[in-house]
């Protein structure tokens, strides 16, 4: 589990979430009006929904158990020790399972414990440094593949309900543990904010729950009230190394979606490269870039390498990167996934400013590990 050390104490939500219950069920009388008094009845009903989502959901969910072989002082003597422990969850009924990276890197071995106790070795498909996820594969058939929602209906105060491997609790039964909240926010970038993250990794355009997630939790489903995976738990902020109501999960969309079916077949994933770093338009520049009183745009601080599709482009440091391939850009967070998510070889026409004049150019997305390698912080 990834946690990040806030700068400011978490504030209680416990006010808000009893309000969104008594909303919920309001709403689900299909009134215009609040009615004067809720029955029992109502919160029996409610609470027999939850009850039903977590039936429907926990057969896909796993715990996740890894171990390191090491000799305690004979070469002849190799013992298997613990070494960590998460979540994962179902993706393919033929054994196919989806975790993050960071639960499994490091592993000699790896077991998963589906929800009926069954303990079984697992091997590593393919896993993707950059985007923090892993498909692995156990020896089992017929077993309960998660449905998938999708981020574009994700709305904020929505349900939301977690279910993984808090702790270690379900390393022994399977049995999954299961917290819920809220969606609390959406589009949250904690790339630059997790200690000692030198942008190996990807964290941004996450989505925020309320749901009480732990360490142990990473790799585990983030399901919304129709049981549809709509995130994978991935990290908390946190002062004191357990939940305080801020959880994380990467976000189920597209190509959430095409980065588990690459690593299930087995395939390296390509994220597309343009050879600039950027970084957020600065306030003074705020009406250059104005739209329907939004700020957008990314700042080009530094084209690397020499020779990369920015440089042959004619981009230079300072120029303000308003659209790429017709999508407006909201800032550097969403540049990194435009650009990231094109496939590679594309030609993309990119409008930027310079001294506050609009221009165009077209680029030719290059293959990002081919052009830096892995672990390197450019776009």
């Amino acid at each position: 589990m990834i946690d990040h050390q806030p700068r400011t104490r978490n504030r209680s939500f416990r006010a808000a979430t009893a309000g969104i219950i008594f909303l919920a069920l309001w709403s689900a009388r299909g009134s215009g009006h609040p009615p004067d008094r809720y029955e029992l009845a109502d919160l029996k009903a409610l609470e027999q929904a939850f009850v039903e989502l977590v039936q429907k959901v926990r057969p896909s969910v796993v715990a996740v158990r890894t171990y390191r072989i090491r000799s305690p002082g004979s070469p002849d003597t190799l013992v298997k020790v613990p070494f960590s422990q998460g979540s994962g969850f179902v993706i393919d009924s033929g054994g196919y399972i989806a975790t993050n990276r960071h639960v499994i890197g490091g592993a000699d071995l790896i077991t998963v414990i589906l929800d009926n106790g069954l303990h079984y070795d697992a091997v590593v498909v393919k896993f993707d440094e950059r985007g923090d996820l892993a498909v692995l594969k156990v020896d089992a058939a017929d077993l309960t593949a998660v449905h998938f929602g999708d981020l574009a209906n994700v709305k904020v105060n929505q349900w939301a309900f977690a279910c993984g491997n808090p702790f270690g609790l379900a390393n022994a039964d399977g049995r999954a543990s299961v917290t819920y909240g809220v969606v609390s926010a959406l589009g949250r970038q904690m790339t630059d904010r997790l200690p000692g993250n030198d942008q190996t990794h990807y964290y941004g355009n996450l989505i925020e729950t309320s749901a009480a997630i732990n360490p142990g939790s990473s790799g585990g489903p983030l399901f919304n009230i129709d049981g549809e995976v709509i995130g994978v738990v991935t990290a908390i902020e946190t002062n004191s190394g357990v939940s305080e109501g801020h959880g994380f999960a990467i976000p189920i969309d597209k190509n959430t979606r095409v980065i588990l079916e690459t690593l299930k077949a087995g395939k390296e994933v390509r994220y597309g490269f343009l050879g600039v770093t950027v970084d957020d338009v600065e306030p003074a520049d705020a009406r250059q870039v104005a739209d329907s009183g939004r700020v957008r745009g990314a700042r080009i601080t530094g084209i690397d390498p020499p020779n990369g599709p920015a440089a042959a482009a004619g981009l230079k440091p300072a120029d303000i990167i308003i659209e790429f391939d017709g999508a407006p850009v909201e800032g550097k967070d969403h540049l990194v996934r435009l650009v990231g998510y094109t496939p590679v070889g594309s030609e993309v026409t990119v409008t930027y400013l310079r001294r506050q004049v609009k221009r165009k150019a077209t680029v030719t997305i290059a293959d990002r590990n081919q052009s830096l390698g892995p672990a390197q912080p450019n776009k």
